[in-house]
């Protein structure tokens, strides 16, 4: 009986969660200032030094699903031998005049990247964020074509095809084009600190605008779950040429989140400058507090024990991959089995599962992707590798 209402409960969460969802990121003048790019790319596991000049419809490119290992689709890549991805992008007219960023929300393990054969950049690690400013190099109404080189390294801090056994290396998470603003709010960070009480609720908003500007200003709206409006005392800040800003507000007696309770507000943060929206973002706020009382885990004050697993990106089919639905499916199964705490062995995971489990009540630990198996490999440890 109890897991027949579990699911009716879960279900109707999803249900009420779809009708009244926000749109969490808007740039006046963009219809889709967020546009995914998962899907068919090319892909050649053996690609000529004249990769960038070759038609994606040249015979040695073949269909790839991406986000997707190349092992898991049937393509015998090797460890420490580069494969090339391409994919040819409608580049938005209402896209003039913004930054244009490509994000990769994670391939593994070290990728090089190209945009109309010019050289972007490259990065290390294979399961962080990372994004490149393509603004110069594309034209907004036209077609542009993406390059990818991708390469499995063995020597990885991670080494997350060490324990996997087998190479993992590809684009392993979503791909996406952005349309940003000239300037807007990069970093924002939020903080809840509860007074000794645990009743009500400092919320600490600090961020650093892309560069300075006059006559700017950061709005915040404060939405419950309810989408009633709390009203903040202080809900906007002036930047007159400064770059960094701070908000805080005391919010009284707040519904707390923890495991059991995982109450969940809205906050809408808005930049303008000269009384004109530029960009706006909402985020999900928990009103939370962690602290250790000797060995103790204490949440707002309570003393809280976890029960939980370590928990992989991993399926049968799609290797170290994951996708919202089986991410969505792990977290109403942990809770299911009474457990309140995930371990995300051994690498971040993505952010959609970290908001799942901020929308069921799930404590983690946010594992970061080094491995320490065979030290010997840590003269390949070096900065800038994520």
């Amino acid at each position: 009986m109890r897991n027949i209402l579990f699911k009716i409960v879960s279900v109707s969460l999803l249900i009420s969660c779809s009708k009244s969802s926000l749109q969490e990121y808007y740039v006046p003048g963009v219809a889709n200032p967020v546009i995914s790019l998962n899907g068919t790319w090319k892909l050649n596991i053996n690609p000529s030094p004249d990769f960038l000049e070759q038609s994606i419809y040249h015979a040695d490119w073949k269909d790839i699903q991406v986000p997707g290992e190349c092992m898991m689709q049937g393509f015998p890549v090797k460890h420490d031998q580069p494969v090339v991805y391409k994919r040819r992008v409608d580049i938005p007219q209402d896209y003039g005049g913004k930054i244009i960023r490509l994000r990769f929300d994670g391939v593994y393990s070290y990728a090089r990247v190209w945009v109309n054969g010019k050289y972007i950049r490259d990065h290390s690690g294979g399961f962080t964020r990372w994004e490149c400013d393509i603004t110069p190099h594309i034209e907004p109404g036209e077609s542009a074509v993406l390059c990818v080189e991708v390469t499995d390294r063995m020597d990885e801090i991670s080494y997350g095809s060490g324990y996997a056994k087998h190479p993992i290396g590809g684009i392993l998470r979503d791909v996406s084009l952005l349309a940003l603003p000239g300037n807007f709010p990069e970093d924002v960070t939020i903080r809840t600190d509860l007074d000794g009480n645990h009743q009500n609720a400092s919320l600490i908003i600090s961020g650093r605008t892309k560069q300075r500007a006059n006559d700017a200003k950061v709005t915040l709206e404060l939405l419950d779950s309810d989408r009633k409006r709390i009203t903040l005392e202080n809900p906007a800040i002036l930047l007159d040429n400064e770059q960094s800003f701070q908000i805080t507000n005391l919010v009284n007696n707040p519904q707390k989140w923890d495991a059991e309770h995982p109450n969940l507000y809205s906050l809408r943060v808005s930049y303008s400058e000269r009384d004109e929206l530029l960009w706006q973002k909402v985020y999900s706020v928990g009103f939370r507090e962690i602290t250790l009382d000797g060995n103790i885990l204490l949440i707002n004050g309570r003393e809280v024990k976890l029960r939980g697993a370590c928990r992989h990106d991993i399926h049968p089919m799609l290797g170290r991959v994951s996708t919202p639905g089986y991410e969505r499916k792990d977290v109403m199964l942990a809770k299911e089995a009474n457990m309140n705490f995930i371990r995300t062995s051994h690498y971040p995971p993505t952010e959609n599962f970290l908001k799942l489990c901020d929308e069921y009540g799930i404590y983690i630990e946010d594992e970061t992707a080094v491995c320490f198996v065979g030290t010997y490999r840590t003269r390949d440890y070096y900065p800038g590798a994520t």
